[in-house]
């Protein structure tokens, strides 16, 4: 499975809308699509949770084109925030607590730089 790094941290051979594109798991759309109603107060039906990656040309999940920090690296031209001097910044609060998995990835992939 790909191994690709989103613009926010996240591993999406990692990521549970990804693995279901991937493998078709119908069950698993389900479950994202309670869980997105449950925790988020949001109505996000299977259809829309189909990914290939928020980096890639394929289909994304619905809120992607929606994503602050997707826009941020795609105009500023980096492959993800690890490349960013303002990393960590305000638009990914909601995403990098204390012991975020995405910050961490990012934070790792920085100091290879």
């Amino acid at each position: 499975m790909n191994k690709s790094v989103s613009p926010c941290g996240i591993v999406c051979a990692d990521c549970e809308a990804y693995i279901a594109t991937q493998t078709n798991d119908t069950a698993l759309f389900e479950k994202l699509s309670e869980a997105y109603r449950l925790n988020m107060g949001k109505e996000i039906s299977v259809d829309d949770l189909h990914c290939s990656g928020c980096s890639s040309e394929g289909q994304k999940i619905s809120f992607c084109d929606m994503c602050e920090i997707r826009a941020c690296c795609r105009e500023r031209g980096y492959i993800n925030c690890s490349e960013c001097s303002e990393f960590p910044c305000a638009k990914g609060s909601f995403i990098w607590t204390d012991d975020s998995k995405s910050k961490a990835k990012l934070e790792e992939l920085r100091a290879l730089l």
